[in-house]
């Protein structure tokens, strides 16, 4: 009678380790090397949109406080309005500022190049009536 491998819990683990990993043939494709990683999804930042309460005329601020780095500040428009603005640089696209907004005005979209008009508020600062 031929030999019989030792099918102990023993004799598993003394095998060398070569043969847990699966064997590759010839028709295999290649392994991508660590170097050759994905890309990183692109940044993102928040967007405020035109249905924000303090561009309306309400005093409503949940989104600068929520926001723990500071990106969203406020500035003061005539008829008692305030603007929304986020600051690129300081946004880092966490998401806190979301769900406080009472009315769901934020959203986060890939970040803007520099220099280039926030997509969700008109070219100048006064929603349209």
């Amino acid at each position: 009678m031929p030999d019989s491998p030792d099918l102990s819990r023993r004799a598993l683990f003394r095998r060398p380790a070569r043969l847990l990993t699966p064997a590759r043939s010839p028709q295999d494709p290649p392994v991508a090397s660590p170097a050759a990683a994905p890309t990183p999804p692109p940044r993102l930042t928040a967007v405020i949109q035109n249905s924000c309460l303090a561009e309306n005329g309400a005093y409503c601020r949940t989104c600068g406080e929520a926001c723990p780095d500071g990106a969203i500040r406020f500035h003061l428009l005539p008829q008692g309005r305030a603007r929304a603005d986020v600051d690129p640089d300081r946004c880092t696209g966490c998401g806190d500022c979301l769900f406080p907004c009472p009315v769901s005005a934020i959203r986060l979209d890939p970040a803007q190049p520099a220099g280039s008009p926030p997509a969700g508020l008109p070219l100048s600062g006064v929603p349209p009536s």
